[in-house]
């Protein structure tokens, strides 16, 4: 039975793919994004698919007039899954329905297509055995202001009087102003709503985008989901691997996360790895090369190696050396270096003479360093925790 929503949000389509990538790698994350909605569409077509709703809260494309290469098969790909099932597009704030050149205002938008600053049903029909309705509504400038709450329609007000049975769905793309600092909602150029405000009025579904990470609150009967992107096109945003598949579990609706990796062929495999101050490159590539080496014997799919590096790092050439120790051990991996930062090579004499906290500190790990005989690599580990724990790094010596 076709009872389950598809919820898909933030897919950002013709967004820049990540530049450490290699060309092939690159080519083949352009590819698969493209081609996400194609892949779905096709599961959406197989007879065993459980897929009856599809729901895009936001954010399809990067920008509100993507590059003309981008869109003919997103709107083929909508087309083929509205043959068979609903599927409703909600703009968001990158690819904002407030423009006159936006992508959704070039000829009639496959499907259902919200066009409305205010919250309405934009369908409402058969949910395998259960009643349906979305309620949803588009941010558009001038009509609405940045960060505006929005006023949700009851249960009764949709459903009827006879609405214990029915499934209410609200499809926004903004904040969660319970589950989020205020700043966050702040001149959004999109919606903020309650969650607690949306159950207290009866609705069974949060279907939201706008953050780009799995998460989900329940408030009562309520669920509240952002499921984030599937395949993010960068190391920092790399989307989550999975799709939001809705299903109603009794009278209550639950996210099963679908692997996207049998569906697109491939994935992204992240990891972050933490560097000591004086750790070679020759170590580091060592770390990365034994967790890639854990990830193999993925049949078809394609993965896409990303490694993030944190710490501090003595050595102002370590990324470039990983990086070319990792290609002559023909390993392609993209290494990026937000939060790590470059530290001045301790001068552990000098460092000893001084009157202060930083200069007793030194004095007593050479004392343990000559007592206990301390492997070098794990003491100058000691050694930088410390200083840095004494705020060394930000003037060089201590206070």
């Amino acid at each position: 039975m076709r009872n389950g929503i598809l919820h898909l949000a933030d897919l950002h389509i013709g967004a820049s793919p990540e530049p450490g990538l290699d060309d092939d790698y690159r080519s083949r994350l352009s590819q698969a994004r493209e081609s996400l909605l194609l892949s779905v569409a096709n599961w959406i077509a197989e007879e065993k698919s459980p897929i009856g709703l599809v729901l895009i809260a936001g954010d399809l494309f990067d920008r509100h007039d993507p590059p003309p290469s981008s869109v003919p098969a997103i709107r083929a790909a909508l087309t083929q899954i509205g043959q068979s099932i609903p599927v409703i597009t909600l703009p968001g704030n990158h690819d904002e329905y407030s423009y006159a050149q936006c992508v959704y205002r070039r000829g009639d938008w496959p499907g259902v297509l919200v066009t409305s600053p205010e919250p309405h049903v934009v369908w409402k029909g058969q949910l395998g055995d259960k009643l349906c309705a979305v309620v949803s509504a588009v941010y558009q400038a001038g009509k609405v202001s940045p960060g505006q709450k929005l006023e949700l329609p009851s249960r009764k007000a949709i459903l009827g009087p006879n609405d214990s049975d029915g499934l209410l769905i609200g499809l926004f793309h903004g904040t969660l102003a319970d589950h989020f600092p205020a700043a966050f909602v702040e001149k959004e150029r999109c919606f903020w709503l309650s969650h607690k405000e949306a159950a207290d009025r009866g609705y069974d579904y949060l279907a939201l985008g706008h953050f780009h990470s799995r998460r989900e609150w329940r408030i009562g009967p309520c669920l509240a989901h952002y499921p984030g992107p599937p395949l993010g096109s960068r190391v920092n945003d790399p989307g989550s691997g999975y799709f939001s598949l809705v299903r109603i579990v009794g009278d209550n609706p639950q996210v099963e996360a679908v692997d996207v990796g049998p569906i697109l062929g491939c994935r992204w495999d992240f990891c972050e790895t933490e560097v000591q101050p004086e750790q070679s490159h020759q170590d580091m590539a060592d770390q990365i090369v034994a967790h890639y080496g854990q990830v193999k014997g993925s049949g078809n799919i394609v993965i896409f190696p990303a490694v993030k590096l944190k710490g501090y790092t003595t050595r102002s050439d370590l990324v470039k050396r990983v990086q070319d120790d990792l290609q002559a051990r023909g390993m392609r991996c993209c290494v990026v270096t937000e939060g790590l930062e470059q530290v001045v090579p301790a001068d552990v004499e000098s460092l000893a003479a001084e009157e202060s906290l930083v200069g007793h500190f030194v004095r007593q790990w050479k004392s343990w360093r000559e007592k206990d005989q301390t492997d070098c690599d794990d003491a100058m580990a000691v050694l930088y925790e410390g200083l840095l724990a004494l705020g060394w790094h930000q003037t060089g010596h201590g206070e």
